[in-house]
């Protein structure tokens, strides 16, 4: 009978944990995690709340044109939440459809913002002329936007331009943007799928891209595979994280499938990972979200057995599992952290990658998976990147709050104290005028930046501004 051969995931950790007297196991489906409960993800300068079934955007550290992904691991951001783009150098937003909520003073003070476009016609905005702005109002003063908000007639978000006597472009829906679908944690993954349907088998291309920026304290790419139908291959995660950001960081690795969709449902991976890392629990992705699932610590604490069933073949193509590591505190620059799918250390239980029936076919799956389809990750100790000239507390604004670190800082060395700075790309940043000081003389320049910046409408870059300076003098 078929029954007899489905290894659903809850049969599968109780397999597991015979075979292996210490270990942790966790069985559960998509969903199960309470409304309140969130966990963190980063990708390319963006801070995202996951939760079980929405992710809100918390806080972004960005600049220039923008486009907000419509999911993150396979569950819609749906919230813009409170101050999230507060303060940042955007230029342009573009908002997924997905997004129904932009929460209070998400955009206020963007000064150099210029478009914000609103896909969702339902999507509420936060009743405040300070939620979208280029500078905040203050007393009897109007916050002052010179941008336009582009959305849907009599949407939210034309009452809300209405009101604030904001420039409105209405957006039709043949010309809605098209925004990102997918993206990845700690990382940054954009994946794009074509699929075509021919007399042969069915290939399925995956194309990932990555964006870097100086800013970024990790950056999450994996690799580019072929894959035909019924002959599946795993995917798993390259991360890069910055030396400073890296001890006892948290991050995410995943493992992607590609070439099984609606061909399988029941799997047992076994993942092994670098012994310095320490393996935290694995979230089952929207590949597997309509099987059961579970998982298992192993009892060396360097590998995880994870395990999918169900009653038909609906495991999809895509991220299957996201698991979550910490790394060690001791990280040094080109340290590399790796972690692959390899075979059962006890021999007892098998990797299967099948489908219900597990036939022939299923069978043909499991042998090319497990040898043909097998990939290695890793996570990668870079060298930090350099903060921006100025910008001493790295927050992507050059200001006074700049300019009174470094004067702190000169009080202090000159009394001969210890350095206030806490990183050597401070005093780098801190030394405006490239005299090999860090002192009152650049203190200076920053506040001259900073009041030229605020009574001048074209705002200035300071790069730009230092050249004219010295120029000048």
């Amino acid at each position: 009978m078929k029954l007899k051969r489905c290894i659903s995931a809850a049969l599968s950790a109780v397999i597991i944990a015979g075979a292996f007297p210490s270990v942790d196991i966790f069985t559960g489906s998509a969903g199960g995690t309470q409304a309140s409960e969130f966990t963190i993800a980063t990708s390319a300068g963006i801070t995202y709340h996951k939760y079980s079934d929405h992710v809100e955007l918390s806080n972004a550290a960005v600049s220039g044109d923008i486009s907000v992904p419509s999911q993150i691991a396979g569950i819609p951001v749906t919230i813009i939440g409170d101050n999230a783009f507060a303060g940042r150098e955007v230029t342009s937003v573009s908002l997924p459809e997905s997004v129904a909520e932009i929460g209070k003073y998400a955009f206020k003070d963007c000064r150099k913002l210029e478009k914000i476009v609103i896909n969702n016609k339902n999507c509420t905005v936060f009743d405040s002329g300070d939620t979208i702005c280029n500078s905040a109002g203050s007393g009897s003063t109007a916050a002052v936007y010179s941008g336009k908000i582009v959305g849907y007639d009599n949407s939210p978000a034309a009452v809300y331009a209405a009101g604030y006597k904001y420039r409105f472009e209405s957006l039709s829906a043949s010309s809605a943007v098209t925004t990102s679908t997918a993206s990845k944690t700690t990382t940054t993954t954009t994946t794009s799928k074509t699929t075509s349907s021919t007399s042969k088998p069915t290939t399925t291309t995956s194309k990932t891209t990555t964006t870097t920026s100086t800013t970024t304290t990790s950056t999450t790419t994996t690799t580019t595979r072929t894959a035909v139908q019924g002959k599946p291959v795993f995917k798993l995660s390259h991360t890069e994280v910055c030396k400073s950001m890296a001890p006892n960081r948290k991050e995410q690795l995943t493992i992607t499938v590609e070439g099984a969709e609606n061909l399988y449902s029941e799997t047992v991976l076994y993942v092994y990972f670098d012994s310095r890392l320490k393996i935290g629990e694995a979230t089952a992705g929207q590949a597997i979200s309509q099987l059961t699932w579970g998982q298992a610590l192993g009892d060396t604490k360097d590998f995880i057995v994870l395990t999918t069933g169900g009653a038909a073949d609906t495991g999809k193509d895509g991220l299957m599992w996201t698991v979550d590591v910490t790394l060690p505190a001791d990280c040094k620059v080109g340290d590399i952290f790796t972690y692959e799918i390899g075979k059962s250390k006890y021999g007892k239980i098998q990797p299967l990658f099948t489908n219900f029936a597990n036939d022939d076919k299923g069978k043909a799956m499991t042998k090319y998976a497990f040898s043909e389809g097998l990939d290695k990750g890793e996570i990668k100790i870079i060298e930090d990147p350099p903060y921006e000239m100025g910008d001493i507390n790295n927050d992507k604004l050059v200001d006074s709050v700049d300019a009174s670190m470094l004067l702190k800082e000169y009080a202090t060395v000159s009394i001969g104290k210890t350095s206030t700075f806490k990183d050597a790309r401070q005093a780098i940043a801190a030394d405006v005028n490239n005299d090999g000081k860090a002192d009152a003389v650049d203190a200076s320049a920053i506040l001259a930046f900073y009041a030229f910046n605020s009574s001048s409408d074209k705002k200035a870059d300071f790069a730009e501004f230092m050249k004219t300076r010295n120029k000048a003098q």
